[in-house]
C-alpha cells in the first residue's frame, strides 16, 4: 500500500493550535535525535472526522525527559508521571499531551497489569487493542503527517471492522472485551469474525474473573458515559459480558428505561430533570435490572462499587416498591406527604424512578418533588425556633418539619404564618419546653 500523508487532513480537522503544537513537538524530537508519533484514538478519530481529545504521543526516548525538554522549549509544564513512565505535558493555550516511551508489554498471567520494558515503535503499536487503534502519524519535521499503518488498521477503519492484533488479546487483557463493546457501539462497527470468536471464547472461559473489580467498573463507567449508552448496554448483555462478571447477571436491561433516562439526563433542549444526578450512576442502576434484585449487592461487591452507586441502586429498588404502593395510588396526596415519602432519596434514584414508570402517577409525583417540592424551604431557621423557647435538639427539627409541611400545603403563609404555627406546634410538643 502506498504511503499516505495526513497533513492536509490534520490542518482541516484539527484546531490550528493543535497542529502548531505537533509541529513544535516534532522539532523538539528532531533536536534530541528522537522519533515522535501521534498514536491511537486521536488518529482514529481524525480519520473518521470526529472531534479528537487530548493528544497521545509516543517517543523513542524516556517520555519524562522528552516532556521536560518540550516544556522548557514551549513554556509548558510536566504535571504527572505514572508507574509506566508516561507523563502529562500541559502547554499554554490549554493543550494537553500524554507522552509515553515506546515500549513492549508482557502479560505474566491473564488479567494482570503488563510488565513493561523499552521497545521499538513497532513494539509499541503491536501492544494496542485493535488495529484501528494501532494507526500512528509521524510528527518529526521531515516526516510530518506520514500515516503509519503496520497492521491494516486503515482498511479495517474504512470497512467499519474491529479486529484484534493477536490471538491472545482478550486473554491477556480481558478489559478489551468491554472496550470492544464501547467502540463498536460508538461507531456502529462490527467485530471481525475471528475477533468475535476470540471474544466469545475468552468470556466463556471466564477471563473476566481474572480482572479486579475496580478495572471492570472503570470500563463500564466509560461505556455509560457515552452520549448514547444503550447500544453498548445491550451488547454487554448479548455478548455475555455481564454474566461473565457475575453468573446471575444474565438478564437484559430495558431499552425503554435507558431511552427515558437519556431523555432526562441528556436533553436536547431545556434543563435536565435533575441536574445534580450523575448520569452514569443512574444508567448503572438501570443496568443492574438485568440481575435479580437479591443478587445486585453481590454484583456491586464484585465491582468494588463506590458508596454513591450502592446508595443509588438500593434507593432505586426501594423507590420502585413505593411507586407500586402509596406513591402510585390514584387518590389525592398532599404535597407534604409527597415530601415525607421522597425526602432522603438521592437524585440518581429519583431519575431512575421516573424512567422505570414513565407517565404513571408515581412518576408525576417524583417529578413534582424533584422540580418543585424539594426546593421549598421554610423561612424560619433553627435559631428562630430556639428563640421561641424550644431547647436545641430533635424538637427543633420536628417544629421545622411541621412548618415546612404546612407551607407546602398552603396552611402557613409568609413568615408570620410560620411563626404562629411554630409556636402552636412547640406548645403541643411533649418536650418540657415552653414556647414564649
Amino acid at each position: 500500500m502506498p504511503e499516505r500523508n495526513l497533513t492536509t487532513v490534520m490542518e482541516s480537522r484539527m484546531p490550528a493550535e493543535t497542529v502548531r503544537v505537533l509541529r513544535d513537538l516534532g522539532r523538539v524530537a528532531d533536536e534530541r535525535g528522537a522519533a515522535a508519533l501521534v498514536v491511537g484514538g486521536v488518529v482514529r478519530d481524525l480519520l473518521l472526522g470526529v472531534p479528537t481529545g487530548d493528544l497521545d504521543i509516543v517517543v523513542t526516548e524516556p517520555a519524562v525527559d522528552f516532556g521536560r525538554a518540550a516544556a522548557g522549549a514551549l513554556g509548558g509544564e510536566v504535571k504527572a508521571v505514572t508507574r509506566f513512565g508516561t507523563a502529562l505535558l500541559a502547554l499554554p493555550g490549554g493543550v494537553k499531551v500524554d507522552l509515553a516511551t515506546a515500549r513492549s508489554e508482557v502479560y505474566e498471567r491473564p488479567g494482570a497489569l503488563p510488565t513493561v520494558s523499552g521497545g521499538t515503535m513497532d513494539d509499541d503499536l503491536l501492544r494496542r487493542d485493535f488495529t484501528l487503534n494501532s494507526l500512528a502519524v509521524a510528527i518529526n519535521e521531515g516526516d510530518f503527517g506520514r500515516l503509519i499503518d503496520r497492521f491494516g488498521g486503515l482498511a479495517d477503519l474504512e470497512r467499519g471492522v474491529l479486529r484484534v492484533l493477536t490471538g491472545r488479546s482478550f486473554e491477556d487483557d480481558p478489559t478489551r472485551t468491554l472496550r470492544a463493546v464501547r467502540l463498536s457501539a460508538r461507531y456502529g462497527f462490527r467485530l471481525e469474525d475471528g475477533t468475535r470468536r476470540l471474544l466469545e471464547r475468552a468470556v466463556r472461559d471466564g477471563c473476566l474473573a481474572t480482572v479486579t473489580g475496580e478495572r471492570l467498573l472503570n470500563e463500564i463507567v466509560l461505556i455509560l458515559r457515552e452520549p448514547a449508552p444503550w447500544p453498548a448496554a445491550e451488547r454487554l448483555s448479548a455478548w455475555g459480558i455481564l454474566a461473565g462478571i457475575d453468573e446471575a447477571w444474565t438478564g437484559a436491561p430495558s431499552e425503554p428505561v435507558f431511552a427515558e433516562l437519556a431523555r432526562m439526563l441528556h436533553p436536547e433542549s431545556g434543563p435536565a430533570l435533575a441536574p445534580d444526578a450523575e448520569p452514569w450512576v443512574a444508567f448503572f442502576a438501570a443496568l443492574l435490572d438485568a440481575a435479580p434484585r437479591e443478587r445486585r449487592g453481590r454484583v456491586l461487591d464484585r465491582l468494588a462499587a463506590p458508596r454513591r452507586l450502592r446508595d443509588a441502586a438500593r434507593q432505586a429498588d426501594e423507590l420502585d416498591g413505593f411507586s407500586g404502593g402509596r406513591l402510585g395510588a390514584a387518590d389525592e396526596m398532599r404535597r407534604s406527604e409527597v415530601r415525607r415519602l421522597l425526602d432522603g432519596f438521592g437524585p440518581d434514584a429519583l431519575v431512575l424512578g421516573v424512567a422505570r414508570r414513565p407517565g404513571s402517577v408515581a412518576a408525576a409525583r417524583i417529578r413534582l418533588f424533584v422540580e418543585d417540592i424539594r426546593h421549598v424551604r421554610a423561612e424560619l431557621s433553627g435559631s428562630d425556633v430556639i428563640a421561641m423557647g424550644v431547647a436545641p435538639g430533635p424538637a427543633v427539627g420536628r417544629v421545622l418539619s411541621a412548618v415546612l409541611d404546612a407551607k407546602l400545603d398552603g396552611l402557613a403563609r409568609g413568615r408570620a404564618g410560620e411563626e404562629s404555627l411554630a409556636r402552636e406546634v412547640a406548645r403541643n410538643l411533649d418536650t418540657g419546653n415552653k414556647a414564649c
